[in-house]
């Protein structure tokens, strides 16, 4: 696995041939960040502080909810989810490669690096909290990256494996959350937006549901969504049935058939679906009403970007949403004499040297970035990107020594921000990729980076294959096992799913082969596309 395999994981959606959002000569652009979010907004101040304000709040009702402290462990600057608000949904779905889609907004999760996208405006719409067109409800901005979050909080703060329905039912739960001016909230209100499909859909019958082998039609997969909000809700509050959703979670993960689990968890499965035809039938469903001051009103610091920032902002956001090699030269040739131009800068240097290392313009970006560290020495990412130019340039030209001097500068960025995992994770690959032994100190920062890059799907996959190599399975599945039972049975064959379960019958061998097939796959894609 190449360098840019882990630093930008793969995304998601078609190549973009342009960018519709940009900064225009009258965008006001701020930065509002709280203690897990960095928003940049394209819009009034006050209009970004409520929208940050808006993101904390959900991430403290996640906390409340499940008994965390509220706000939490400090996770670092570089773990904080970066929000991109800008243009309109037509723009975003653009931006997602899916034009005309009606997409209110996407999420790309990413170790040290998470970034999502959403609209600033509405095109002929008003913003609620619902909006309605020809075919009925759809998605708002702020229910998507409810939603969205609620993924990347799962797999930052949870270690259980969710089945698919479970997992996205979960994230319909509470993605619908409703905050009040006294401090409290409200959860488990009806996703409107899938009403529709409740109501006029057939049901997903759980025989199928439960069956992880099953292949379900795209029907049913579309189904899983509004039919898993449904079964949640119904397991969360229904009290004859509390415990079952636990019981039935914790089967999974100690390997138990998924089918089987769910018959001797939920009894006779037909007599569940008879009560959950009767559910969706209610006129009201009951919601959780959290006690007012719950959720506290979160510190928000911002700053307008300068305009050299905002110069800078529409080839930025190319750059954060992903680009392959002709999208990477495109960026990189429209930025072309702008670190000069803005010599001061320490962002719009950093900008203009990951720009140029995502090209492989080696050399403009080493001069970007010596630019940066001339600026702020002990910037722990200008530091890390000069190491990072010094993989690439090895990986480029198949040079042992480069990998060598990589090193030096990313022990250097981990020294300065000890909660990034990119330097963490690049000092590791030094010697992976290298082909050298790896020494003892690479491991257990490899190992380190867990506790701030775990909601990365790609880096549980280094960090399983270095399990498997020391023969450690149950560490490996214990990784895996989340990011495998995310996924129903396809055409295509689950290759993290078959990992787990090479596992779990001791043929450890065969799953190191499996995981090596992986990576293979991606490494190929990478060779169009660095997310």
């Amino acid at each position: 696995m190449k360098l840019q395999g882990w630093v930008r994981a793969i995304s998601v959606g078609t190549a973009l041939a342009a960018m519709a959002i940009g900064a225009s000569a009258r965008a006001e652009w701020w930065q509002a960040e709280t203690a897990h979010f960095i928003v940049y907004s394209e819009s009034k101040k006050d209009d970004a502080e409520q929208f940050a304000r808006l993101l904390e709040r959900y991430d403290n009702a996640l906390r409340y909810l499940q008994g965390y402290p509220i706000p939490g462990p400090d996770m670092g600057e570089a773990n904080k989810v970066k929000v991109f608000r800008s243009g309109d949904i037509d723009d975003i779905a653009y931006v997602a490669g899916a034009p005309g889609s009606g997409i209110a907004g996407f999420y790309i999760p990413r170790a040290g690096s998470t970034v999502a996208f959403v609209p600033a405006r509405e095109k002929r719409r008003d913003m609620s909290s619902v909006r309605r067109s020809s075919s009925g409800p759809t998605l708002d901005t702020e229910q998507v990256l409810f939603h969205e979050y609620t993924h990347h909080f799962m797999l930052t703060n949870f270690s259980t494996a969710y089945p698919a329905w479970y997992s996205e039912g979960f994230a319909e739960l509470y993605s619908t959350v409703e905050f009040r001016d006294d401090g409290s909230f409200v959860g488990g209100l009806v996703p409107q937006a899938r009403g529709a499909a409740l109501k006029q859909l057939p049901d997903v019958r759980l025989s199928r549901l439960f069956d992880h082998k099953v292949k379900l039609t795209g029907l049913e997969q579309y189904q899983s969504y509004a039919f898993g909000w449904l079964l949640s809700h119904y397991l969360n509050f229904n009290e004859e049935r509390r415990g079952q959703l636990p019981a039935y979670l914790a089967a999974l993960n100690k390997g138990e058939d998924s089918l089987t689990a769910a018959k001797r968890i939920f009894g006779n499965l037909d007599t569940l679906q008879a009560e959950l035809r009767k559910y969706k039938g209610r006129n009201q469903f009951p919601v959780m009403v959290s006690p007012p001051n719950a959720v506290p009103e979160p510190a928000v610091a911002l700053r307008q970007l300068p305009p050299a920032e905002e110069a800078l902002m529409r080839e930025y956001i190319r750059s954060q949403r992903g680009v392959d090699r002709k999208e990477a030269k495109d960026v990189a040739r429209d930025l072309s004499g702008k670190g000069a131009a803005y010599p001061d800068n320490l962002k719009a240097q950093l900008i203009v040297a990951e720009a140029h290392l995502d090209a492989r313009n080696f050399d403009e970006a080493e001069a970007a970035a010596k630019r940066a560290l001339a600026l702020a020495p002990d910037s722990s990412f200008a530091n890390f990107l000069m190491g990072s130019i010094f993989l690439a340039r090895a990986d480029e030209n198949k040079d042992k020594a480069l990998y060598a001097q990589a090193r030096p500068w990313l022990v250097k960025a981990h020294k300065l921000d000890q909660k990034d995992p990119r330097p963490m994770i690049g000092y590791y690959m030094s010697y992976r990729e290298a082909g050298e032994p790896i020494p003892e100190d690479a491991l257990v920062i490899l190992e380190s980076a867990w506790d701030y890059a775990k909601y990365d799907a790609l880096y549980r996959l280094i960090l399983a294959r270095q399990l498997l190599d020391e023969n450690k399975g149950d560490l490996a599945r214990s990784v895996l096992s989340p990011i495998a039972f995310a996924a129903h049975g396809t055409e295509k064959e689950n290759k993290i799913r078959a990992t787990v379960d090479l596992i779990d019958e001791s043929k450890i061998d065969e799953a190191r082969a499996k995981l090596a097939e992986i990576f293979k796959e991606a490494e190929d894609r990478q060779k169009g596309r660095k997310g």
